[in-house]
């Protein structure tokens, strides 16, 4: 790339920081992690422009770190494409704004040794992946071998433009493949960690709209202003085999940490995911796989989530594109209103996405986003994409005690009940006593269907029924109430009681349902009890009328 193109491609960045300059003064001093955040908005997309200034107004970073790059509007673009509009550009201003500290290693090798920038934010706009250079091969001959001595996963040189970004300081020769991640499995903020010093945690805020983004961005400020309350939904799938087996046992620890943190889990065990006609209401977190795209209860509530709610879905492709809002998972979890959400843009294998049980872990414990993201991937340059505000710190308030401003109104029953749980972390016995004295002096449907959940979670199926019954009886939201019917269900199958579970059926069904909730308990009747095979017909003998 000549330098006069280079030059072009970053021409928006003076021209917005003159333009934002005055305003600039008025902000608060940014925070530690505000004044290390880079913002890269594309040129060519007036709305990533706007987007880009919107959020750093909105998090009072630095305009000279608001930088605009020439580059293509399409999703998927080339590797040429990547180095000439994204990757040398932005390496250049690196260097020439001194955001590097280097120094030549072995055999002349640069090597970063500290970085003024260490977080990044892609806005929309900005081209999402990169397409392989490797040409397939036919379909009995081998892969080819990959350029620079090969990829150890099999030939593959796509990339998500995020992942590849993160490793723009490594200065490798190979300039792409895999790496592995040297902040996996951290537990140390990124500004204190010097062992990563060339490592850029990016992220994006990206989804089919701006208005999505704008809302995103607004609602984990909030949620970090008032706290992040509601339910953890963990949607297992019980699949012993190896291959499978590490996935589901992410989500088990996933759903243990969240009630040692005091975040009620309803935990579904069954193969499929939670189905169509399944309540999800006041979802703080979404964990679950394995669907194309949005599907099941998730799809059919009318409002999932509370403001600033994280939601994963672990899938092959959950962020192959984040302009449709209907496709595949990342984009309708966002669209549907989850601040913040993670995914693959190509095929990436399960061991290299995202462990969930360390992102929920380092979340949990006041992690950023992009921190808890990062720490959870085992190699860069791959096919991981964070969608959200990267500073976003969703329970760092609920880790402090206290909160900037007071919590939203219905957050007292959260409050008190994520208390009670925190007094016996990592005891369940002491969190189902606790829990249990509070349900009854409360009388609240939500405490005894937390209850009813950490019983069931702790293999105290008859317990938790009667827990389950107390909470139905009590709610007043009917899609609470038939939560519950649901919960007791799925209890009544994995200990065999048929018959209980299909006279609970016909009692709800005597009572008008919506379409889709009187279709689940059919679904589950047909389970336990499978309707005989139509009759056949008897063939007809030859010569007969």
């Amino acid at each position: 790339m000549t330098d006069c193109a280079w030059r072009s491609s970053i021409v928006a960045v003076l021209s917005l920081a003159v333009c934002a300059g005055a305003r600039g003064s008025e902000n608060e001093r940014p925070s530690r992690e505000a004044a290390a955040t880079l913002v890269v908005f594309n040129t060519r997309d007036p709305d990533s422009r706007a987007l880009a200034d919107y959020y750093a107004e909105r998090r009072y970073i630095p305009y000279e770190q608001v930088i605009g790059l020439d580059c293509p509007t399409e999703e998927e673009i080339t590797r040429d494409q990547y180095t000439d509009t994204i990757e040398t550009p932005l390496k250049k201003l690196f260097e020439r704004k001194e955001w590097w500290e280097v120094r030549k290693g072995f055999e002349d090798q640069t090597e970063v040794t500290g970085s003024r920038i260490r977080y990044v934010a892609l806005m929309r706009g900005m081209p999402l992946k990169i397409k392989t250079t490797i040409a397939p091969s036919a379909p009995d001959q081998p892969s080819p071998p990959r350029p620079n001595g090969g990829d150890p996963i099999g030939g593959h040189d796509e990339a998500s433009v995020d992942s590849e970004l993160s490793v723009l300081g490594a200065f490798r020769q190979d300039r792409f493949g895999i790496v592995n991640n040297p902040y996996y499995r951290r537990f140390a903020p990124i500004l204190d960690s010097a062992v990563t010093s060339g490592l850029l945690l990016v992220c994006r805020l990206d989804a089919p709209s701006a208005d999505t983004v704008r809302r995103m961005i607004d609602d984990s400020l909030e949620a970090e202003r008032r706290g992040l309350f509601g339910w953890a939904y963990i949607d297992r799938r019980s699949i012993p085999e190896s291959g499978y087996k590490e996935g589901d046992e992410w989500l088990r620890s996933a759903a243990g940490e969240c009630w040692n943190e005091g975040i009620p889990v309803i935990l579904d065990n069954v193969p499929p995911i939670f189905p169509a006609g399944f309540p999800v209401t006041d979802a703080a977190l979404y964990y679950g796989w394995y669907e194309w795209g949005l599907s099941g209860g998730i799809a059919t509530s009318e409002k999932p989530f509370r403001q600033g709610a994280v939601a994963v879905h672990i899938q092959s492709f959950s962020a192959r594109t984040l302009r449709d809002p209907k496709a595949h998972w990342v984009a309708p979890l966002l669209t549907r209103g989850a601040a913040a959400s993670m995914g693959n843009v190509y095929e990436p294998y399960l061991d290299l996405t995202s462990h969930l049980d360390i992102f929920n872990e380092r979340l949990l414990k006041g992690f950023t986003l992009a921190e808890s993201a990062y720490m959870s991937i085992k190699v860069l340059s791959w096919m991981s994409v964070v969608v959200g505000d990267p500073l976003y710190r969703p329970f760092a308030a609920a880790q402090r005690g206290a909160w900037r401003q007071e919590p939203p109104e219905d957050a007292g029953p959260w409050i008190e009940l994520q208390k009670e749980l925190r007094k016996g972390a990592r005891s369940g016995l002491a969190q189902i006593l606790y829990l249990s004295k509070m349900a009854r002096e409360s009388r609240s449907g939500l405490n005894y269907e937390a209850l009813g959940m950490l019983q069931s979670f702790y293999e105290e199926p008859r317990e938790a029924l009667e827990s389950l019954e107390a909470a139905g009886a009590i709610y007043k939201n009917p899609a609470e109430t038939f939560r519950t019917i649901v919960e007791r269900l799925r209890i009544l199958q994995s200990i065999g009681d048929k018959t209980a579970a299909l006279k609970l059926i016909e009692r709800t069904l005597q009572r008008t349902q919506p379409p889709d909730r009187a279709k689940l308990l059919e679904d589950i009747r047909n389970e336990i009890a499978p309707p005989p095979p139509p009759p056949s017909a008897t063939p007809k003998k030859p010569g007969s009328p």
